[in-house]
């Protein structure tokens, strides 16, 4: 099993992700700042989240830059009155605007809920691809089984209705289907009714 990630790139950001009994434990270091929490088993996704950000006025001024440095090589060559410093310091220009674009871009990489909350950020495919698709599985399938174990039993000390409310949050998160939301309401039904005969319950199935 997969039950810890370290991530690391070239900008020196450092990320440690370790599945624990709790939830999952979280620590990051870059060159401004550095942190580490705990986040609990119910804010953690089951969504994959990917957007690339950068300046890309950057990229498309160093473009240019870069054309006009080639056109003046091209023009001094032919003979024209250009000279050779001006081409390579139109260059050196366009290079450095292409470094400041690279160290800018960013493809984030997150693990969501639904509606794009609760953000966990990864670094991607560090170290591989495969790697973090493997550790997000494992994430997940101890998320799963943790909430499952949490809020999927029938506790009598609670009432009906707050027991249906613990298997509806399991659906709206993920954590079951439809088919199964429905056979626990039923088997929640069934319990209740074995528990207290005498009082009634309702059917909040989902149809």
């Amino acid at each position: 099993m997969n039950e810890s990630l370290v991530q690391k790139d070239f900008r020196l950001r450092y990320k440690s992700f370790l599945i624990t009994e709790n939830g999952l434990e979280v620590k990051h270091k870059s060159l401004l700042r550095s942190g580490e929490y705990l986040l609990p088993y119910e804010n953690v996704g089951t969504r994959i989240y990917k957007d690339s950000r950068g300046i890309y006025g950057l990229l498309f001024s160093s473009a240019i830059l870069g054309m006009i440095s080639v056109l003046m090589y091209v023009l001094r060559n032919e003979g024209e009155d250009v000279k050779s410093s001006a081409s390579l310091f139109y260059f050196g220009l366009s290079l450095i605007l292409l470094i400041l674009f690279l160290i800018t871009y960013k493809q984030n990489f997150y693990l969501v809920k639904y509606g794009n909350v609760d953000p966990i950020e990864f670094l991607q495919h560090k170290p591989s691809k495969a790697e973090v698709n493997a550790f997000i599985e494992t994430l997940i399938t101890t998320r799963n089984e943790f909430l499952l174990n949490k809020y999927g039993k029938t506790n009598f000390s609670l009432s009906y209705q707050q027991n249906h409310q613990n298997l509806a949050w399991l659906s709206n998160n993920e954590v079951i289907d439809n088919t199964e939301f429905n056979n626990m309401v039923n088997k929640l039904n069934l319990e209740m009714q074995l528990k207290q005969p005498n009082k009634i319950t309702f059917d909040f199935s989902l149809n």
